[in-house]
């Protein structure tokens, strides 16, 4: 008995036959030819540059630095007593061993004629009986015992001559008398701070340098400082620190002023600048610069391959409309735009800019 097929079940297998044919034919229609690799500039990330090309410029180290005396000393009082003058005012240059400040004596002059007296009695003593024991009318022991009196008597005259020198308070060198910390009248007593005097025929430089630039320093080297007023001072490293400071890990450095044209004031501020020589110098965006993964600066450049690279670098000088900065030599391709989007080692689809297009 046929069997009767209506005409949905026709239509179904029409359509049924049609996706059998469609997909047994797939395979015929794709091309016959390899595909194609994609080549690099099809496949790198497109950034701008420019070529930057290096101007010789000087090189410094440059510290944060403050003018320092040469030496500054606080005199303190070595007996107890009353002030009773200040002979001159603050600020007074002073020649070492000028008085300074003057302490009440009270009995100081007494005691000390008193064991003047006392010395000369065992002088006597001590020569009578070495005569004894020189004609054997006495022993070694009396000897000994006449010679430890006299050296008694001897220290109390001298403990008694430089109590009376402390009475008088006085430069230990040559230079400023820069503070005093007494009024006349004024009770001192031993160890008290009375007076400061700073040594100014010699003035200095302080700062302290980084580990990363404490090996471009050398003793001896020519150097510079910069003070608030744009007047320079002239001068050489005299000092550097042989251990870091444990807090900030950085080396102290001095440098000695010479000739200095104008008066200089201890604790003024004070740029200092110790020359490097000329380097290859580049003037560019402080936008350009990145964060090294040592916590330094650098700039993105592409390298012959067409690669990303990273070159450190070091601030220069700054202008109002850009930087100078040193670290690379020679023409630089620095990436100006999409530098943030690339990779070090990245291989990049370099086009060149020209300066006003970069900029706009």
């Amino acid at each position: 008995m046929p069997i009767q097929l209506n005409r949905s079940h026709v239509i179904a297998l029409v359509i049924a036959l049609l996706l059998v044919i469609w997909v047994a034919s797939g395979d015929a229609a794709e091309p016959d030819v390899a595909d194609r690799p994609l080549n690099n500039q099809e496949t790198s990330f497109k950034v701008g540059y420019e070529m930057f090309v290096p101007t010789q410029k000087a090189s410094n180290v440059r510290v944060s630095a403050h003018v320092s005396a040469n030496r500054s000393v606080d005199v303190v009082a070595e007996i107890n007593g009353k002030v009773t003058a200040l002979p001159l005012k603050r600020g007074a240059l002073v020649n070492q061993g000028d008085t300074i400040l003057e302490i009440d004596q009270r009995d100081i002059p007494a005691k000390l004629k008193q064991a003047k007296a006392r010395l000369e009695q065992r002088q006597l003593e001590t020569a009578s009986v070495r005569n004894l024991y020189e004609r054997g009318l006495t022993n070694q022991s009396a000897i000994a015992s006449a010679e430890a009196e006299l050296a008694e008597a001897e220290a109390i005259v001298t403990r008694a001559r430089l109590d009376l020198e402390a009475t008088h308070v006085k430069a230990p060198f040559s230079g400023v008398y820069d503070q005093r910390f007494v009024e006349l009248g004024e009770y001192a007593s031993v160890g008290q701070t009375l007076v400061r005097v700073i040594d100014n025929a010699t003035m200095l430089v302080k700062g302290s340098v980084s580990e990363n630039n404490i090996q471009q320093i050398r003793k001896g080297s020519s150097a510079y400082a910069i003070l608030p007023d744009e007047s320079q001072l002239e001068g050489s490293i005299r000092f550097i620190a042989s251990s870091a400071d444990p807090k900030t890990r950085t080396y102290a450095i001095e440098m000695e002023v010479k000739n200095a044209n104008a008066p200089l004031f201890d604790g003024q501020t004070a740029t200092l600048f110790v020359p490097q020589g000329m380097v290859d110098a580049y003037f560019i965006s402080p936008s350009l610069l990145i964060i090294t993964d040592n916590g330094g600066l650098g700039l993105k450049v592409i390298t012959t391959e067409d690669t990303v690279a990273v070159v450190p670098v070091s601030i220069l000088s700054a202008e109002t409309n850009g930087i100078w900065i040193q670290g690379p030599s020679g023409e630089q391709r620095i990436i100006t735009v999409g530098q943030g989007f690339v990779k070090v080692d990245e291989h990049v689809n370099a086009v060149l800019l020209n300066r006003e297009a970069s900029q706009s």
